[in-house]
């Protein structure tokens, strides 16, 4: 239709302008390459419905998914098998040029593994598998509204990061040199010494300093999915050395830690040697730092906490991870983390004991076939909180992103 109108104009237009015949010669040709277009994607869709916004300037959707395979074996036993599966969707619609809808639903099957619990009676701390839980198979990290009027602010509402540490600020799984957290973060999600995932408000913006630095700030309000009558709070302040590419923050937080309902027995869920929940409800206070550097072909994250916890033994916790990609495609990565997990009430004893210090060293290969695929061998040797044991495990996983 368009072409057979386009020609009618010409034929008309033929003892005019030639700069006329010349743009109706140009527009001919668009019209013929969108038709062509629109006769591919008619082939590759079919009659399948094509996604697009109600209202939204753009929709994005991307998602990923990630694997992770384990053989454990500790001073008296081994296990091997599937530890953890984790199917993410990432869904963004950008509402106007300054409001914008980010949520990111996701679905996982777990068997918990690395069961060590020095302080129950019986548990001689080598590695099992628990059961996995098919009454909770679904997860929501991040589900917020953003307004951003510039870079230097923006705020965020809903079930939104934390900015404290070194994972929560990246949180893109496929990200990850090691799968694995660091042990003070391992257990997806949870409060084990800082916040991972607040209910709540959350402010932040970028303030160039010079030609090549800038001061990344970040303040939060709110609460935790266990304990929606508990605030929280906190805020991180970062300066980037550009050239250097190194960023140097320092953190701060306070809230409360909610006891669980029922005894949390130390099993360790996803090969964290400490429980998920606390037994005491505690008010806490934390303060630290993490550094950043990616230069070249080399990136380092670290991060030193301290967490004082009202009633109950300090928490202490330190990270520090070191990557080389050798090629584009191949990277090399050690990590070694810290973690003194203070005390809590141990309901065996009916009494305060020290949950201990655990410590581990891993060794991480990570292969990137393609930019979308990230393929990972860890190998961990972990010193049992409590105990003289230890315990090796190596991992496999793999991320597939889209």
């Amino acid at each position: 239709m368009l072409a057979v109108s386009l020609t009618c104009c010409a034929s008309l237009a033929s003892a005019q302008d030639p700069e006329v015949l010349k743009e109706l010669k140009a527009l001919r040709e668009r019209v013929d390459e969108l038709e062509d277009q629109q006769s591919k994607l008619s082939e590759r869709v079919g009659s399948r419905a094509i996604v697009q916004p109600y209202t939204a300037k753009s929709f994005d959707f991307g998602g990923q998914t990630s694997s992770l395979f384990t053989y454990m074996s500790g001073e008296r036993d081994h296990a091997a098998g599937h530890l953890v599966t984790l199917a993410e969707l990432y869904l963004k619609a950008q509402v106007n040029d300054e409001w914008s809808l980010f949520a990111t639903p996701g679905f996982y099957t777990f068997n918990g593994g690395l069961l060590d619990n020095p302080v129950t009676v019986g548990n001689a701390s080598d590695p099992t598998f628990t059961p996995d839980d098919v009454t909770r198979r679904v997860f929501l990290s991040r589900a917020y509204g953003q307004w951003k009027p510039a870079d230097w602010f923006q705020v965020q509402g809903g079930v939104i990061g934390s900015p404290h540490g070194t994972t929560n600020r990246e949180y893109f799984i496929p990200a990850r040199m090691i799968a694995q957290g660091s042990l003070h973060t391992r257990l997806f999600l949870q409060n084990q010494l800082y916040p991972q995932v607040i209910e709540g408000l959350r402010a932040s913006g970028k303030l160039t300093v010079g030609t090549d630095d800038w001061v990344d700030y970040d303040v939060y309000i709110g609460t935790e999915a266990d304990s929606a009558n508990d605030g929280i709070g906190g805020g991180r302040l970062a300066y980037m050395f550009g050239k250097l590419g190194l960023s140097v923050a320092a953190n701060y937080g306070l809230g409360t830690r909610t006891g669980a309902a029922i005894p949390a027995t130390n099993f360790g869920a996803l090969q964290s040697p400490f429980p998920a929940y606390v037994n005491g409800t505690r008010d806490y206070h934390f303060a630290g730092v993490d550094v950043d550097w990616r230069k070249g072909s080399f990136m380092m994250k670290s991060e030193a906490y301290y967490s004082g916890e009202e009633g109950f033994g300090d928490q202490k916790a330190a990270s520090t991870e070191w990557t080389w990609f050798a090629l584009d495609t191949f990277g090399l990565t050690y990590r070694f983390d810290y973690y003194d997990a203070g005390s809590d009430l141990n309901v065996f004893a009916a009494a305060v004991l020290p949950r201990g210090i655990c410590t581990e060293h891993v060794i991480g290969l990570c292969y990137n076939p393609d930019p979308a695929v990230r393929l990972r061998l860890d190998l961990h040797h972990n010193n049992l909180p409590r105990t003289g044991d230890a315990v090796q495990f190596a991992n496999f996983s793999c991320s597939i992103s889209f």
